[in-house]
């Protein structure tokens, strides 16, 4: 009954960063698509198979192709690093600071586009998808919103086995399942735009969604953040 009650209270929270978490994971996918067409079978946020290009353009020789693959690495690596000590630093205020931050990578990625269209102008953006990975939202047992859906992928097939022996909550794995979906669903809905309108468009579309997240996502003012005129 207590554990009932305590997720009735915490429901409203959860659900926020349920959201949330699925926003991240939709963005992520989006970009991945748009990335991928883009930049030519690299993603922005897949570092699995970022890897695995780069073992396979260091086999063929491919000297572009390993400058491309290990760029695009090392910036995702550049922005885990960044977003780690943004949202150490940042305290309570790590979510809007971080998706502001996102923001202005992208709008850099924009402008970067607008002036020399190529490569290196969406390398802000894989920045980004490495800082937001410090943004994973914490759901029961669950953590959803980050880049790597393998990982839920695998989580949600683990938890639905540990339901299904009472070692985990029966509806846990739904979490990780919806996390993977909205990522296919951001990678769906990223192609489809990017085939019936603009690259700018999409980019601009990201930007808009991150914008918005960051303001969502502000935390509310306290009672002592009131009285302190914080």
């Amino acid at each position: 009954m207590r554990r009932d009650a305590c997720a009735s209270e915490a429901s409203p929270a959860e659900a926020k960063r349920l959201a949330i978490g699925f926003a991240l994971a939709l963005i992520a996918g989006w970009v991945d698509a748009i990335g991928f067409i883009e930049v030519g079978q690299l993603y922005l946020s897949f570092m699995s198979g970022n890897t695995t290009q780069l073992g396979l353009a260091i086999a063929a020789g491919a000297d572009v192709r390993i400058l491309r693959a290990g760029g695009v690495i090392a910036s995702f690596f550049l922005g885990a690093f960044a977003g780690t000590l943004l949202a150490d630093a940042a305290e309570r205020f790590r979510l809007p600071l971080v998706l502001a931050a996102e923001f202005a990578l992208v709008c850099a990625a924009i402008a970067s586009t607008a002036l020399r269209p190529g490569f290196a102008a969406l390398l802000p953006i894989t920045v980004a998808m490495g800082m937001q990975n410090v943004l994973r939202q914490q759901v029961g047992r669950a953590d959803v919103g980050k880049t790597f859906v393998t990982g839920a992928l695998f989580s949600a097939g683990q938890s639905l086995a540990r339901a299904l022996t009472g070692r985990a909550p029966r509806v846990e794995w739904l979490a990780f399942l919806a996390t993977w979906i909205a990522f296919v669903l951001g990678a769906a809905g990223g192609a489809y735009a990017l085939h019936r309108t603009s690259f700018a468009a999409t980019l601009y579309a990201t930007a808009a969604v991150l914008a918005v997240l960051a303001i969502v996502a502000a935390p509310a003012r306290t009672a002592d953040d009131q009285e302190t005129g914080g």
